[in-house]
This record gives C-alpha cells, sequence and structure tokens, in this order.
C-alpha cells in the first residue's frame, strides 16, 4: 500500500476514534467500514487533494458533533431544572447574591482608594501626608530630578466666585477650583479634551487671566458649546479666558475633594484672594500643597529620605520652621492620583479586610452549592441507573452533571452581574459626604468582577464534579427496585456533606461576628458627641472679598453682622466662626513656657480654630471654665480657650488659666477650658485644640475671609427667611450661601458610617440565609439518604417525635461544630486586624468584648439553622413504612 494512503488511513482511523461515544454507537462501524473503502478510492481518484478534502471532511464534523451532544446536555439540563426550579432558583439566587455583593462592596471600596481617572500612570504620583510648604520649597522640591521628575503645587479646593447669565440675568455661584502652578497637567499627564494646558512656557506673572475647566462644569454651566474655548468667565469678578477642557471624569489630582475650575497662580490675587501678599517668594507661606511624579527606579520610601533631607536643609536656610519638632521624619509621602485620600496602611488595611470578606462570603457560596448539589443528586438516583442500564458511560453521565453545575454557576455570574450594577447604582444616589462624583460609583471593578465570576465557576466545576463521580457508583440493579433507593451503605458521620455544613457554618458565623463587629464600630463612630445643641441651629456662609468689598470694609461688616443679625425677630444668637466645628485640617505648633518663666519651651502641637464672640454660646456649649470670647477679643490676639484633651496635653494636673502660649509668633493667655468635642468619623479619641480670636487684625492679614456665621433661632419661626432677607436689605452686593442646619452638617458626617453599616449588615444577613439554605439543604439530603432506616424504626413503632429527634440530633452535632470553628476563627481575625491597624483595634476592643454581640451571634446563627433542619425533619415523619419495606 501507498505510504502515503496508510498515512492518511491512519489519520483517519484517530479522527473516526475521537468522535463522542454515543455518535460510535449508531455510527461507528459505518464509519470505521466507509473510510477504509473512501481512503484507497480517494487516492486513486484525485490524489493527495482527495486524500486531504476526505482527512478535512472528517475533522470538520468532528467538532460539529460535540457541539451536537453539548446542546443536548445543555437542552437536557434546563428540562432537569424546569422539574425542579426550586432548586434551581435557590442555587442561582445563592450564587447570584453572593456574587453581587461582593462585586459592589469591593468594586465601590476600590473607587474609593483606587487610582483617579484622566491621569497617566497614576502608581507614580506621591504627595505629602497632610503637609503645606511655602512655594520656594516647592521649587527646590522640583528641580530634584534623582528624587523626582516633575512637581505641581496646588491650593484647593478653594470657592470661586463664577458669574454667569441666565434667563433670570446675570448670577453669581461658588464653584470649587484648584489654584494650580503651571506644571500641575503635564506633571499628572492630562490631556485636554479642547484647547491647552498650562506651560512654564505660556502662564508667566503678569500675563492675562486664563482658566481652564472641567469637562463637568462646560456640560453644567456653559451648555457643552463646541466654542467655549475662547470664551471669557467672571470670576472672583474679574475676567478670565478659557484656555482650555478637561478631559471627561477629570475633576483634579484628588476626586474626593472635586475641582471644576483649574487657575494658574501666576494670575495672582486678580483671580484669587488666596494669592494675595505675593506668597509665590515668601518662605513664611506655607499654603501650598504638592504631588510628585517620581522618577524612574525611584521608590517611595528612597523620595521620602530624600525630600526629608532637603526639607531640613530648606528649613536651616530659611530659619522660618525651627519650630518644627526635629525627632522622627519632618515630611512623609503617600501615594497620590487616588479617588481618596488613602495612606498605605489605609489601603492596605482597607483591602486585606474586604478581600478576607469577600474570601469568607465566596467560601459560603461554593459550600451552599456543594450541599444543594449533594441534595439533589440523592434524587436521581433511578434516573442515573436508568441511563447506565441502557448503555450509558459514566464518561457521558459525569459530563451532564457538570454542564448542569457549570449552567447554573454562569446564571448565578449573570444575576451577580445585575445586582452588582443595581446595587452600585443605588448607592450612587445616596447623599454621601465623600463628594464622589456619580461617575466613580456607578462602576464595577472588572478585576474584582473577573476573580469573582472564575472562582463561581472553579465551584461550579469542582462542586459538580464531586457528586457526579460519587453519584454515578451506583448499583443500578438495585436502584431500580421500586422506591429508587439503594441499600443502606450505612452511616458516615464525617462524610464529605457534613464537612461542607460544617465549613459553611463556620463561615457564616464568622462573617457574622466580624461584620457585626465592624457594624458598631462604625455606628458608635456615627454617633458624633459634639455636647453642642443642634436645634434650630442654622448656618451660612460669606466670601465678602470675592464679592468685591475692599479689604479694609471686611473686618468693620464684621465687627458690626452679628449686632445686626440679633436684631432679626426669631434670632436668639448669633457667632462668626471659621467652621462650624472643629475640622482638625490645620495643625499648628505650640510652645508652651514655663510657669517660672524662667525655663525652656515645652513644643507641641495642635489644631488651631478661629472662632468669633459668644461662638461657645451660640453653639450650645458651655464652658467648663473660665470665659469665653467677647467684643474687647475683636481687636487683639490676647486670650485662647483650650479643649480638656489639649489642657492636660499642655499642661497636665497644673491649672491653664492664666498660662502663656506662644503660637504663630504670638503670645496667648489660656482665657477659657471648654469640654472635648468628637466631630470626625472614626476618630476614637478627642483631639488637642486651641481656639483662637477671629480678630480683626486677623482678618486684616488673612488672604482668604470666607467665615461660617452660626445662627440659633426659635422653634416656630422660619429664621433663615428672615435672616435673608436683612442681609438683602443691608448688603445687597454680599452673597449668602451653603445655608443648611446643624442637623444636616452631623448628618453629612454621619452618612458615610451609616452607609458602611448598611453594607456590612447586608453582608451579615446574607451570611445567615446562606447558613439557612446549606443546612435545610444539606438535612433533606440526609432525610433522603436516610430513608429506608426512617420507615424502618416507623414501622417498628417510632414516633413521630423521635423520628425528628433522629435528624435533628445529627443538625444539632453540625450546628455545634460548627458555632466553636466559627467563634474560633472570629476571634483569631479579630486578633489579626486588631494588631494590623490601631484604629480597628480600639474598635474590636469595643464590640468584641460586648457578651450581648459574642452570645447572641451564635445564637441567632444556630436558631435559624436549627429552623432549617426542623422543616426536613417533619417532612421526614411523612414517609410511609410499607412503601419503604417493599423497596428490596
Amino acid at each position: 500500500m501507498n505510504p502515503r494512503v496508510s498515512l492518511c488511513l491512519s489519520i483517519y482511523r484517530r479522527l473516526a476514534s475521537a468522535y463522542p461515544q454515543e455518535f460510535r454507537m449508531l455510527y461507528g462501524v459505518d464509519l470505521d467500514r466507509q473510510g477504509e473503502d473512501a481512503v484507497p478510492e480517494a487516492w486513486r481518484r484525485y490524489g493527495l487533494t482527495g486524500l486531504v478534502r476526505l482527512l478535512a471532511d472528517i475533522a470538520v464534523r468532528l467538532p460539529g458533533e460535540y457541539l451536537a451532544e453539548f446542546r443536548q446536555d445543555v437542552m437536557y439540563a434546563l428540562r432537569v431544572f424546569a422539574k425542579a426550579p426550586g432548586f434551581a432558583l435557590v442555587a442561582v439566587l445563592s450564587l447570584g447574591v453572593g456574587i453581587g455583593i461582593c462585586c459592589a462592596v469591593l468594586s465601590e471600596c476600590r473607587a474609593i482608594i483606587g487610582p483617579a481617572p484622566g491621569l497617566r500612570d497614576p502608581g507614580t504620583l506621591a504627595t505629602f501626608i497632610w503637609r503645606q510648604v511655602p512655594y520656594p520649597y516647592f521649587e527646590r522640591y522640583r528641580d530634584a530630578h534623582r528624587t523626582v521628575s516633575a512637581a505641581a503645587a496646588l491650593i484647593g479646593p478653594v470657592p470661586i466666585a463664577v458669574t454667569l447669565g441666565g434667563e433670570r440675568g446675570t448670577q453669581t455661584e461658588r464653584v470649587s477650583g484648584h489654584l494650580v502652578s503651571p506644571e500641575y497637567f503635564t506633571t499628572l499627564g492630562v490631556t485636554p479634551a479642547a484647547g491647552r494646558v498650562f506651560g512654564p512656557e505660556t502662564e508667566r506673572p503678569g500675563m492675562a487671566p486664563v482658566v481652564v475647566v472641567s469637562d463637568r462644569f462646560w456640560r453644567t454651566h456653559l451648555g457643552a458649546d463646541p466654542n467655549a474655548v475662547g470664551r471669557s468667565l467672571r470670576l472672583n469678578g474679574a475676567l478670565a479666558t478659557i484656555v482650555g477642557i478637561g478631559p471627561k471624569a477629570f475633576l483634579g489630582i484628588w476626586p474626593q475633594s472635586p475641582a471644576d475650575l483649574f487657575v494658574p497662580v501666576t494670575c495672582g490675587a486678580v483671580l484669587a484672594p488666596e494669592l494675595s501678599g505675593d506668597p509665590l517668594h515668601r518662605v513664611d507661606r506655607a499654603i501650598f500643597r504638592v504631588v510628585f511624579r517620581l522618577a524612574p527606579g525611584v521608590t517611595l520610601p528612597a523620595a521620602e529620605e530624600a525630600l526629608d533631607g532637603m526639607t531640613r536643609l530648606l528649613d536651616q536656610e530659611t530659619g522660618v520652621n525651627q519650630g518644627r519638632n526635629p525627632q522622627g521624619r519632618v515630611v512623609r509621602l503617600m501615594p497620590a492620583g487616588t479617588v481618596g485620600y488613602a495612606r498605605p496602611e489605609q489601603r492596605a488595611l482597607v483591602e486585606t479586610f474586604n478581600v478576607v470578606l469577600w474570601a469568607l462570603v465566596l467560601l459560603l457560596v461554593c459550600a451552599n452549592l456543594a450541599s444543594l448539589l449533594l441534595a439533589r443528586g440523592s434524587q436521581r438516583r433511578r434516573e442515573i441507573a436508568i441511563r447506565l442500564s441502557v448503555g450509558a458511560s459514566r464518561a457521558r453521565l459525569v459530563r451532564q452533571f457538570l454542564t448542569e453545575s457549570v449552567l447554573l454557576s454562569c446564571a448565578g455570574g449573570l444575576a451577580g452581574i445585575l445586582l452588582a450594577y443595581w446595587i452600585t447604582h443605588a448607592i450612587s444616589s445616596l447623599p454621601l459626604p465623600l463628594q464622589i462624583p456619580l461617575e466613580f460609583n456607578c462602576q464595577i471593578d472588572l478585576h474584582v468582577l473577573a476573580i469573582t465570576l472564575a472562582a463561581a465557576l472553579a465551584a461550579g466545576i469542582g462542586f459538580g464534579l464531586a457528586p457526579a463521580l460519587s453519584l454515578t457508583r451506583v448499583n443500578f440493579g438495585a436502584t431500580l427496585k421500586e422506591g429508587a433507593q439503594a441499600p443502606l451503605r450505612g452511616y458516615r458521620r464525617f462524610g464529605i456533606r457534613n464537612v461542607f455544613v460544617v465549613v459553611q457554618m463556620a463561615a457564616s458565623l464568622m462573617l457574622l461576628l466580624v461584620t457585626w463587629f465592624v457594624t458598631l464600630a462604625f455606628l458608635r463612630a456615627a454617633r458624633l458627641d459634639t455636647g453642642a445643641e443642634v436645634a434650630h441651629l442654622h448656618l451660612f456662609s460669606l466670601d465678602p472679598v470675592r464679592d468685591g468689598f475692599a479689604r479694609e470694609a471686611v473686618a468693620k461688616l464684621f465687627a458690626e453682622l452679628p449686632d445686626e443679625l440679633s436684631r432679626v425677630d426669631g434670632v436668639r444668637a448669633v457667632a462668626l466662626t471659621g467652621s462650624a466645628l472643629p475640622s482638625h485640617a490645620d495643625a499648628t505648633s505650640v510652645s508652651i513656657p514655663a510657669a517660672d518663666g524662667r525655663t525652656g519651651s515645652v513644643l507641641k502641637t495642635a489644631y488651631r480654630e478661629r472662632v468669633g464672640a459668644n461662638y461657645f454660646a451660640t453653639l450650645g456649649l458651655p464652658l467648663a471654665r473660665g470665659r469665653e470670647f467677647d467684643q474687647r477679643d475683636r481687636e487683639q490676639d490676647g486670650p485662647a480657650i483650650l479643649t480638656q484633651t489639649a489642657a492636660q496635653a499642655f499642661f497636665g494636673v497644673e491649672d491653664p488659666i492664666g498660662r502663656r502660649l506662644h503660637i504663630e509668633d504670638r503670645d496667648y493667655r489660656v482665657a477659657g477650658l471648654v469640654r472635648d468635642m468628637r466631630v470626625g468619623f472614626l476618630t476614637t479619641k478627642p483631639m488637642a485644640t486651641v481656639f483662637l480670636p477671629l480678630s480683626s487684625d486677623w482678618l486684616g492679614k488673612s488672604p482668604v475671609q470666607q467665615v461660617t456665621v452660626l445662627v440659633r433661632g426659635t422653634a416656630g419661626r422660619d429664621t433663615m427667611a428672615a435672616v435673608r432677607e436683612r442681609m438683602a436689605s443691608l448688603h445687597p452686593g454680599l452673597t449668602v450661601f451653603d445655608v443648611h442646619t446643624m442637623q444636616e452638617d452631623l448628618g453629612r458626617l454621619n452618612s458615610l458610617a451609616q452607609w458602611t453599616s448598611a453594607m456590612y449588615v447586608i453582608l451579615g444577613v446574607f451570611a445567615l440565609l446562606l447558613a439557612c439554605i446549606g443546612m435545610g439543604g444539606v438535612t433533606a439530603y440526609a432525610v433522603a439518604q436516610r430513608r429506608k432506616e426512617i420507615g424502618i424504626r416507623m414501622a417498628l413503632g417510632a414516633r413521630a417525635r423521635q423520628v425528628q429527634g433522629l435528624v435533628l440530633r445529627e443538625g444539632t452535632v453540625l450546628v455545634a461544630g460548627g458555632l466553636v470553628l466559627g467563634v474560633s476563627g472570629a476571634l483569631v481575625l479579630e486578633r489579626l486586624f486588631a494588631a494590623y491597624s490601631d484604629l480597628l483595634a480600639r474598635s474590636f476592643g469595643q464590640s468584641g468584648s460586648d457578651p450581648l454581640l459574642v452570645a447572641g451571634g451564635p445564637f441567632v446563627l444556630a436558631s435559624l439553622a436549627m429552623l432549617a433542619c426542623y422543616l426536613p425533619a417533619r417532612r421526614a415523619t411523612g414517609i410511609d413504612p410499607m412503601t419503604v419495606l417493599r423497596e428490596q
């Protein structure tokens, strides 16, 4: 025989033997015989071309036959699900809810600490941790090319008064903006959607004012005008030309504090009062935040060390910041280019904590799927026996079971994707204080989604394979007898299904306790103990300089305003302040001379707040000792008021009243002592705070003169309507903005904790639901497995209560084992997280020691799990003994 014919015949036989078994059973002999005749004939008539066409024909038909069998498997699986819709619905819902919650929660967390949109290579961006520097310092940092390849300075966000024309004439509103150095956009790698961005060669001091607007501002305020570049905007009373429009979704380096307007610092005080007094050449004006792009190969610790040494050298050259504590690092860096402010330890904490919860949820979902497949498979022994008896191979049945489990996984994954998108859109509508724009909240993290779907698919294959292999090893001769129940193989206390249940119970309890610990910690953080009387307390903001008031007139305006508003009907008290409550954002060094005045000063750090006369009385917070500021303190910087924590830190047990403080080149004397106020999210301990007077001397030197006005009204009166009317009549050119109540202010602070708590409560409830589903499924499986035993016991006189006890006894053992492992695992996780983070250590320390929580979680889970066991146990009492006895 020709060698080519022999080779072709060998390949043909191999291809023919690769066809599916069912096809081989029907057409295998004819296919082999046809090949023996067709190969020599093809060679004789068509030569090599005929052999190639013959092999190509049989090779092309091979995947088609497998696809046809796969289609049969899918259609059969759909018919099986249609006969048991409850099983299919529970399996798909449990997978869908697990995948959806995991994707939504992790995507939201990663969105907050993830990279901001519109930036090039955000992983190489860094910034100082809560530190501002003078502009000359920034210029030295920018030139350190061995450490940084580029750097930019900015001030912001700052409110910018924008005057626009409308249907009702011109109107002025406050829009958030950034004052940036010319290198800002090139350092971030931002490409404009239209026009140009700033650059050192185009933005020079003395040039005409320009502005770059965000895509959001272009759409909402300029009507998406395609000719917007080149138009003029009136900003803070001055005209500025729009030179560029930012890319879509770009709202600055930190979208958590979004900016819609970008003004170069070279425009000076013409557009921004913050830039008055020539801060670009002064080393005593530390008002700029710096963003670095690290040089290639430079790590964050290496850059921190280099910049720390440079800062110390600059301090020695300028002699301005000699009051800083020389011990430890002068500066610390954190990654920039993220949506929210996230230090490295905070980012690692959030990711680690949520990955642990994600793993627990997926473990629950997978264990639940395995339990359901085992319970469902026990009811299909007769079907399997019939298919084996008529010639189906075990491999064919295993493939059918795998097709069913993979279909369940795919359906659960699709349901999870839809649920995840629904949850993210629902979260986007919540009033979060983070100010994260809608487009960042509505996105699903594709990496999280891919990993979750892959895990669900792997669970479907893995947990579908185990029961498939087990169920295809049946004695179909005995199974085909009446009742479809094979002879009892003996009760295996530590079978695979029991392992799944114990693991599921343990993971459920761990997830439940950990989420409850965190939820209670967040809820405690949400109950902000301000100590103030928030009822009928209104707030609004004023910014006279941006409204065109001369600086000399601002001090007089603020001096007269409290008396003017106090005469409004319904107003009980009025006070001015820099912020309604201590913001803990402006830290300062405090030098405390010793009582004898001869020894050296003690250096401390505290937060500084500027408040006006009668601030604490208007707030409804009485002083513990001393007096608060009054009208006499408007003209001098003499008195200071300390919180209790600040007094303890500065003077210990000594009496603070009358003691001297040295702050910002001025001497103060402690005039009063006020109780601590906790106003920060998850701020578990009070912060040392010094209150200084909002004096006319300070107002005259401050470039920014925006203040918040506190108005205490009377119940039953529209106080703010009367205040607005009085302001309009007395000061028609003054814009009243950001009007709200103290209740609303605290509500915004609390909403993040409440939202986070709600997400973790959902996870805890989901853990309970999955535990009940899994426990009910495995108990139903156990009843089906022991049906013959139960029937024999009932035939011998066992009562219904005894049968129920028989079934519940196994469930009780499994629940108890799961509870012990779950409590132990939760305590281990608590210790690990407590060692990982001081914040979680304090939170867990308060929640983990709560006996009601530690005992209540297992009790609730055990109660629901036993209820899930009781329903199959009750059905077991309906087994007909005579039917069972005939199954031999």
